[in-house]
């Protein structure tokens, strides 16, 4: 594979948009629990529908995608020792925690705003101190939470920190990784729903992984244009059975057919490079986008509720537009004056001018 798949990154930014979408649902919401939505009246629906209904799948796409990228970037140098344990974690923490704590303070004050305003909190209501030290620690989606917190949309990061986790002791200390990374996806598969939150994070994850060993080996053997061909037309049959009435258990979506469209998607950038390279900066603004998107809904509710004719508005498509041109803008801004800038600093203070360079993205 090259340095850098630029298809992998237009998909991250639209599974990041995706979920968005699925989250338009939140401008209807009463307090904690889902008021009368009238879906197909959702701004634009006929051209976003797929959006709207399995938007939140995207998350488990995020994971597969995690998971193809660490094997892809990291695997090696963890078993080979290239990669020291402080350099790993702290390119990790730079690039994660820096937003989210911004965010999640964001969501405290917003919250307590619009509170004041109507009496209840906005979609996730159990923002008190104890949920409010599991944000600050990334554990708000390890089981020991009451309930949706702040920055509800975070709950994926959390799990994201125990998949570093497990991923660097993985490849670090054992003898054999692959195995045992099948051995969690056996584990998780049997576990869920029970604990869906990580169990959905560790089968996404790991199979994402092992789709890159796979597609790696099957470049390594035959020539790209027959495996890209033979991955597409999987994942092309994978789809139009996932369709039926045979296959509608998410477990085939996420821990098979989302991992083998990362794989066809990476198998045929060579094609795919010259287009995806001019989106490629969805992906690069996916993470803001992610975890903005909710502190700017709570703004946008505020203000709908103050100056205009109330929620109704939300089924326009002015104001879908209007609210991903904020958010898209917005993104661009976060990413280019706030992470990249706080990456740089903290990974300059922490691994040394030498290795920041070298450093994955």
């Amino acid at each position: 594979f090259p340095e850098r798949l630029y298809a992998l990154d237009a998909l991250r930014g639209i599974a990041a948009l995706a979920v968005v979408f699925w989250h338009w649902q939140h401008f209807f919401f009463q307090g904690a629990l889902p008021g009368p939505l009238q879906r197909e009246d959702q701004p634009l629906y006929s051209l976003f529908s797929l959006f709207y209904r399995h938007g939140g799948d995207a998350v488990s796409l995020f994971f597969s995608l995690s998971g193809f990228i660490f094997f892809w970037l990291f695997s090696k140098g963890l078993a080979q020792r290239e990669i020291s344990g402080k350099q790993f974690f702290m390119e990790r923490f730079s690039r994660i925690y820096p937003l989210h704590l911004l965010t999640f303070l964001a969501v405290a004050l917003l919250q307590k705003i619009y509170s004041a305003h109507t009496g209840n909190a906005f979609v996730y209501p159990f923002n008190d101190a104890w949920h409010a030290l599991l944000n600050v620690f990334l554990a708000p989606a390890w089981g020991l939470e009451q309930g949706w917190s702040f920055n509800g949309p975070a709950w994926s990061i959390s799990v994201e920190v125990l998949l570093y986790a497990g991923f660097f002791l993985l490849w670090r200390y054992s003898p054999a990784p692959l195995l045992l990374s099948a051995l969690l996806i056996a584990v998780s598969l049997w576990v869920f729903p029970a604990q869906y939150k990580i169990s959905l994070g560790v089968f996404g994850f790991f199979c994402g992984g092992l789709g890159y060993i796979a597609a790696d080996w099957l470049l390594r053997r035959f020539d790209v244009r027959w495996v890209a061909a033979g991955l597409v037309l999987a994942c092309g049959a994978g789809w139009w059975w996932c369709g039926g009435d045979a296959a509608q258990s998410p477990l085939v979506r996420f821990a098979v057919l989302f991992p083998l469209t990362i794989v066809a998607v990476a198998a045929c950038h060579p094609w795919l490079q010259s287009l995806a390279r001019r989106v490629s900066w969805l992906g690069d603004i996916s993470f803001a986008a992610y975890l903005l998107h909710f502190p700017l809904q709570i703004v946008a509710a505020l203000l709908a509720d103050k100056f205009l004719p109330g929620r109704a508005v939300f089924y326009q498509p002015w104001s879908l537009l209007l609210f991903f041109a904020v958010l898209i803008g917005s993104s661009l801004l976060c990413h280019y004056g706030f992470e990249r800038p706080v990456q740089r600093w903290i990974r300059r203070r922490t691994v040394g001018h030498n290795k920041v360079a070298a450093m994955a993205r």
